[in-house]
Formats: C-alpha cells, structure tokens, sequence
C-alpha cells in the first residue's frame, strides 16, 4: 500500500533535487524507496531507521544513520530538504527548526503529510519560522507545501531539547535515561511490565546463558529482569533513538550487555537461550501486523533448539496463531484485559 504523501515527495525529488538536497525519512518510506538511477541528482539520504539506511544504501544513495542528527551540517549550506513528516511531534518540530537553520536563504523545505497528522498545523508553523506564504497544497488525502527560507524568520518550534537524552523513566529507584523518537519514551509500558511481572516465577529456579531483548526500546525488559539468573544479555533495536538510549542505560548501571542495530534481529548471528519481547504492531501511522510475523519468524531462528521465548502483545494479536507456523509449543501463560504473555519453544 503505498503512501500518497511520500509519492507527492518522490515526485518532488526526482523534478527538484541538487547535489546540496537531503531526504530526512523514518519508517514511512519503507515500501517506496526507489533507485535514483533516473534522478538527474540524488539527494543526501539520512534516516532514523537501521532497515531503511541499509537498503538505501544498496540502491546506491549517499546515507547517514542516526537519531536526525544534523549538526555536522553547516547553516545556510542546502538548497532543498524533502521531508514527509514523521507520527512523533518532537521529530517533525526538530527537523523543521533544523531546516531553518541548515537551508540557503531562498533554499526550500518541501513537505508532506495527511490531514490527520497534524500536517497542516506543521505547515503553517513552519511558514512562521521561515517568514513565507503557506502555500497548502491539497490532493486527496494529501497535503503539501514548498516552503521557501526568508530572513525574517520566527521563533523556533518546541522540540522537546530532542537531540539530548534526558533522566525520565523512574524504576526501582534508578533513573534511567530516554528520548522522544522512540515508542513509549517517556513512561514504562504497561505491556512491558506485566511480561516481567509473569515471567518472573517461572524464570527465577532456572539459569540462562544469553538473553536477547528483541525490539529493546530504551531497555526496559533487560533492566527490569536484571534480577533473573542471566548472564549475557544483546539489546537490539531498528531506531536510532532507542539504540543511543538503551546505550546510555547499561552504562548507567553498568550492565554488561552489546547493543546491536538490526531490523527485527534478522541480521543476528548468534542464538539466544532467552528472548524476551514486546514487538511493535505499527508501521509509521498505521497497523501493520506483519510486524509481528518479522518478530516470530526471526525468533524461532534466533533461539537456541531448547530455548524459551517471552512475548506480551495487545490482547488483538492474535499471536498463537501466528506462532504455530515457526513454534512447537505454543502456550498461554498470563492475560489481563489490555495484554497477554504467551511462551514460545521449538522443541
């Protein structure tokens, strides 16, 4: 299915990029990024998401990695920027407030989004900033804008102070760090701590050589078990920000863990005694359960031949039945009215 507001942009960038343009993308181009092989020029391609960079890569475009740090750009250095604006407030208010800063006097921000999104409150903030027309731009679903770089410029959006991580989450007397940009950043989810909850009992008499938390976030599910008789641990994550979080929160606390970007832990090559998971079951703005199929099918090859899985899921997955293709055992172990925990073994 494809996005009308990242179409609107592609077409955009293949009439009107220059070798100064940057893309900024997250995970709303996941299906249609294309070659820039009939693009008279290519953009500087810079993405939040680990999956996506990689791919872009290979389809040859100049990439960057990284939470949409910009600050290696110099101010009034890029001619346009092509944004499709991002499900998080914070992320779409910093890379507007980047925009400003890093384009050219008369350098263009062209950008994209649905009604629904909020895209013509961001339009019209942006316009503030850059001391220009709105120029909104409507088809279908669709609103667009060009935004053209003034000098009288307005005041800067509330970001959040995004670029920085910042003492937020509160646990068992520690203050751990986090950031917006990444699922659940500022409050433990409640799904999270119901798996810990459960698993607990179960865990406690037996001993584990490898855990992986799969999908770690700003690494709530290896803090929390961090009382369970474990003694390696891998935190992996696709988003930038969670990566540079749960980073920062196993130095914190001095946990003795590596912290590997991969998509869905696909790219992992060792096998795990102990997964531990809370997986996403949204794709930028919408529902997108095969998420949860990616998360199954990379587990069972994860786990070691007599390993256990843990994952907790919203009550309208219906994760048994998704399992039963790559698990022998399949089983139930805890529900409330919001969740449930179901163990997973391939043996």
């Amino acid at each position: 299915m494809t996005d009308a507001p990242t179409t609107w942009l592609l077409r955009n960038i293949h009439q009107h990029s220059t070798e100064c343009s940057i893309w900024l993308s997250d995970e709303n181009v996941l299906r249609q990024l294309p070659t820039e092989n009939s693009w008279p020029n290519k953009p500087a391609f810079i993405t939040n998401r680990w999956d996506i960079a990689e791919h872009a890569k290979k389809l040859g475009f100049n990439t960057q990695f990284s939470d949409f740090d910009l600050t290696t750009v110099a101010d009034n250095s890029i001619d346009h920027i092509f944004y499709r604006i991002s499900k998080e407030k914070a992320v779409t208010h910093h890379l507007i407030n980047e925009a400003q800063r890093i384009l050219k006097p008369q350098g263009q921000l062209w950008i994209s989004g649905q009604k629904n999104e909020g895209i013509k409150t961001y339009i019209e903030k942006a316009s503030t900033l850059f001391g220009c027309e709105k120029n909104i731009q409507k088809d279908g679903v669709c609103y667009s804008s060009k935004l053209t770089k003034n000098t009288n410029s307005g005041s800067l959006l509330v970001d959040e102070d995004y670029a920085n991580l910042r003492e937020t989450i509160y646990l068992d007397g520690k203050t751990l760090f986090s950031k917006p940009g990444q699922f659940g950043w500022n409050k433990i989810d409640q799904g999270s701590e119901f798996l810990i909850t459960e698993i607990t009992p179960l865990l406690s008499p037996q001993s584990f050589n490898h855990c992986l938390d799969l999908g770690c976030g700003y690494g709530y599910l290896s803090i929390a078990s961090l009382h369970l008789p474990i003694l390696k641990r891998t935190l992996t994550d696709n988003n930038a920000a969670a990566l540079a979080t749960a980073k920062a929160n196993c130095q914190l606390l001095n946990i003795a863990a590596e912290i590997i970007a991969s998509d869905a832990g696909g790219e992992l090559k060792n096998q795990f005694d102990l997964i531990l998971c809370n997986p996403p079951f949204h794709q930028g703005f919408s529902v997108d359960e095969d998420l949860t199929d990616k998360f199954l099918r990379n587990a069972t090859k994860l786990l070691t031949p007599n390993g256990i899985a843990y994952f907790v899921v919203n009550q309208f997955i219906a994760l048994e039945k998704k399992a039963l293709p790559y698990f022998k055992q399949v089983n139930l172990i805890a529900q409330n009215k919001s969740f449930k925990v179901v163990e997973l073994r391939k043996n």
